[in-house]
């Protein structure tokens, strides 16, 4: 083990200003906390021997989704810089403060994944989100933004990107993920910002939060070493990833009408037919308040498998695949190859 290096704090990363082949470990600046110290966002740059492209690696944009940051660290571990051909630019820990309070959200309880790019004026998140974009995920030509399922559910392996757009298809089928779904980029995400800004990215949400699941994690690495290859910043053949991957049209929630103790019954990545009973509500001397039923036929993406469960809770995430989509709820799938760089 090598020593361990001083890690300084900077406003501005300028790439350019970075040694080739060489990895570099630095903080940056975002905004300030209530003591008047700097939220100091971690990054690590690997910037090859040659000049390419400039990949960007967001993890832990909510606090406690974990499983990219082990992620990003095995990425350091196979990934030489002195054979990379462009630069690699990997966030751990995107969101601080919710990372450090084991929370989801960022420390005045809002959804950083909601408000981006942020914006100089307003509440601490604005700012914060302010700054992490115009510091950091500018200076990006391409992103994988790691999230996982939120407190209380669990995910698949899976991905959510516009599959209409032919960069961010291609990304999307470069990955090993279980399921795709075709999502056209909401406003106040990161992917939807980055995008817009010519910045073309994907989500890759990869299992559950507050734990790292290595299986997932090393799917999830064949994925961006496969990226890595197509656009030749490391050597190696180009695979298929997606050969036994599910594409949905698009995906939705089921949610309960009854309150009580629920058990959600099929296995993630389970397909499930219309009618299928997928949940059932119990009051706490148990009796049953509710059977709930798919309302059509899908693959379950994600689940709750929290058994505490309100009225109006979401259940189960259900992916409509496009042999099940009706022909009005797809417009124009006709080539899903990945296409030449």
């Amino acid at each position: 083990m090598g020593a361990i290096q001083v890690i300084k704090t900077t406003e501005e990363i300028d790439l350019n200003s970075f040694a080739h082949g060489e990895i570099h470990r630095l903080q940056i600046h975002l905004s300030d906390n209530a003591l008047g110290v700097p939220w100091r966002v971690p990054i690590i740059i690997m910037k090859g021997v040659e000049e390419g492209p400039v990949l960007g690696i967001t993890a832990a944009v909510h606090g406690n989704e974990l499983n990219g940051i082990s992620t990003i660290f095995k990425l350091i571990e196979e990934v030489d810089p002195k054979k990379l051909k462009g630069t690699i630019v990997m966030v751990p820990i995107s969101n601080v403060p919710g990372y450090l309070t084991n929370q989801r959200r960022f420390i005045d309880n809002i959804d950083l994944n909601r408000i981006m790019p942020g914006k100089l004026t307003g509440n601490p998140s604005n700012l914060y989100a302010h700054y992490f974009t115009q510091k950091i995920v500018s200076k990006f030509n391409y992103l994988l933004d790691l999230h996982t399922a939120s407190h209380g559910r669990v995910n698949s392996l899976y991905l959510r990107a516009d599959l209409e757009n032919e960069e961010t298809r291609t990304l999307a089928f470069l990955q090993n993920p279980q399921i795709i779904v075709q999502k056209y980029d909401e406003e106040g995400t990161l992917r939807a910002w980055a995008n817009e800004q010519g910045i073309h990215a994907i989500t890759v949400e990869i299992g559950n939060p507050n734990a790292f699941q290595h299986a997932l994690i090393d799917e999830t690495l064949d994925g961006i070493k496969n990226t890595l290859r197509y656009f030749s910043m490391i050597e190696g053949e180009v695979q298929d990833m997606i050969t036994d991957a599910t594409i949905c049209d698009h995906s939705y929630w089921i949610y309960s009408t009854k309150g009580g103790i629920v058990d959600v019954l099929p296995k993630l990545t389970h397909r499930v037919k219309k009618g299928e009973v997928i949940a059932k509500v119990y009051d706490v001397f148990g009796q049953v308040k509710e059977v709930i039923c798919a309302d059509r036929s899908g693959v379950v993406i994600g689940k709750n498998v929290r058994p505490n469960c309100e009225a109006g809770q979401r259940i189960l995430h259900l992916g409509v695949d496009l042999k099940e989509a009706l022909p009005e709820e797809i417009p124009g799938h006709d080539d899903f190859e990945i296409s030449e760089k």
